[in-house]
């Protein structure tokens, strides 16, 4: 960091407001520039609008909220571009977790409670890596009093969550970054100029399949609640805005996302990363209906395999669309006779009107007949400088739109992924009114599509506000 930005933190640091004050601001919805230091990037800021320009070559002022499992790879990806900022503060539930990562950030302070993190007046950004259920509160406070997030997918633990988180960005003119990491991928940008290029002409027609399931995981979890909780692990932190439900040693550290009470299951684990790429290639935002299938309903697990489609409407000259997810096994009719690359069962499966195109991260291919002579279209998408790089990259610039996927792109993908969860919990094909967040045809799923109680304090009082 500079010392043009230290000398603007010690000048212009506010004393630290209490929670109390800072979350009713930000139930309020008038916290946007509670944080007075935030260096060079706030300098010549005024209320409302994007801080002043800064040098590149400063460094951004870090919070990390998690620092284990998806969180540790956030902090290791890109030849560690995150670890490589000011990580002035820390945080974790796990008391293991947060002292591993105090070793390799000494000078940064440590918290088991995000909330407690966010009261600082020197931090330009945060890295949300939590479980489902806290992303939405970590990033609505972070947003709401003027830092800049990276989240990872999907997002939000409900349908309205993401969008209201990115409406907050937007209010507030934050940089914002979903971590659907592969998006930075060669490949990924490859087949977004194949498909853009009409190569195999109008696309009708999208399979997204994921061989296998994630969670739950097998054998299938039958949790015994009431279970004493592990003296290291703050569990009611961790529980965060959720309705707190007797502790089960499922919990945690991982197997929270095979639980509808803390996570989203498989589709909502993978599916924005999947997902995300024909979203990109077809211009994809909002569908008009939902449907899925799968095994018996359960109240408490997430589903061992999901069979979910989407419709989306016309854009533009190109035509309506169908996207299908798979996971658990589950795959399309007749794909054996679609000339897949030979053992792959993971991928994304374009059917246009000239061919089919397969594509996974790090490949693609044209399926069938007929493609020896075929020149791929020339390179219009440029080599991403790395997807954390990216968002770094932006804040720099104050440039909420320098991301690919910042939460008004990345919240759309989101929201239809978690809205397949909810056809599936429902077991009825839901006519979607995106613009007003409702299944017109099925008041059931609304208990699916928003949460009707939070625990208060965590900030989550800011959904009734906007």
């Amino acid at each position: 960091m500079s010392e043009k930005s230290d000398s603007f933190i010690r000048q212009n640091s506010a004393p630290l407001a209490s929670r109390r004050d800072l979350l009713k601001a930000v139930a309020a919805g008038t916290a946007g520039y509670w944080v007075a230091g935030r260096g060079a990037w706030a300098a010549d800021a005024k209320p409302g609008e994007p801080p002043a320009p800064t040098a590149p070559e400063d460094k951004v002022r870090l919070g990390i909220i998690a620092v284990a499992g998806r969180a540790e790879g956030n902090l290791n990806e890109e030849g560690n571009a995150i670890a490589d900022q000011d990580i002035r503060a820390i945080c974790d539930v796990d008391e293991a977790n947060l002292a591993k990562a105090a070793k390799r950030f000494p000078k940064a302070e440590t918290y088991k409670d995000f909330r407690k993190l966010l009261e600082r007046t020197d931090l330009d950004a945060v890295v949300v890596s939590t479980a489902d259920h806290c992303h939405a509160p970590a990033s609505l406070i972070a947003l709401s009093t003027g830092r800049h997030v990276y989240c990872e997918k999907p997002l939000a633990h409900t349908v309205e969550e993401a969008r209201r988180v990115a409406e907050v960005a937007k209010k507030y003119k934050r940089v914002t970054q979903m971590g659907t990491q592969i998006h930075a991928g060669d490949n990924y940008r490859r087949v977004v100029e194949l498909v853009q290029s009409g190569a195999i002409g109008p696309v009708k027609e999208v399979h997204v399949v994921l061989g296998g399931a994630r969670w739950p995981s097998s054998p299938v979890p039958s949790p015994q609640p009431g279970q004493e909780t592990p003296k290291a692990f703050a569990y009611d932190i961790w529980a965060g805005p959720q309705p707190l439900i007797p502790f089960a040693k499922e919990f945690h550290p991982m197997n929270w996302r095979s639980f509808w009470h803390w996570g989203t299951g498989t589709l909502g684990d993978m599916g924005c990363h999947f997902i995300d790429l024909p979203f990109w290639a077809l211009g994809l935002k909002h569908p008009t209906k939902a449907r899925a299938r799968g095994p018996e309903v359960r109240a408490d697990i997430c589903p061992e395999w999901i069979i979910a489609s989407w419709d989306f409407p016309q854009r533009g000259a190109q035509p309506p669309v169908t996207l299908t997810w798979y996971h658990g096994d589950k795959k399309p009719e007749g794909v054996e006779g679609w000339g897949l690359p030979q053992g792959k069962r993971t991928g994304v499966i374009f059917v246009g009107e000239k061919g089919k195109l397969f594509a996974d991260y790090g490949s693609h291919k044209l399926l069938g007949e007929g493609w020896d002579d075929f020149k791929a279209p020339p390179v219009t998408i440029a080599k991403s400088q790395g997807h954390h790089r990216e968002w770094l990259a932006a804040i720099r610039k104050n440039d909420p739109s320098a991301t690919t996927c910042n939460f008004d792109y990345s919240g759309a993908l989101a929201e239809t992924v978690l809205l397949g969860t909810v056809a599936f919990r429902t077991g009825k094909e839901l006519v979607w009114d995106a613009a007003n967040l409702k299944a017109t045809n099925a008041p059931e799923a609304e208990k699916f599509i928003r949460q009707a109680e939070y625990r208060k304090g965590w900030g989550m009082d800011v959904l009734n506000t906007l």
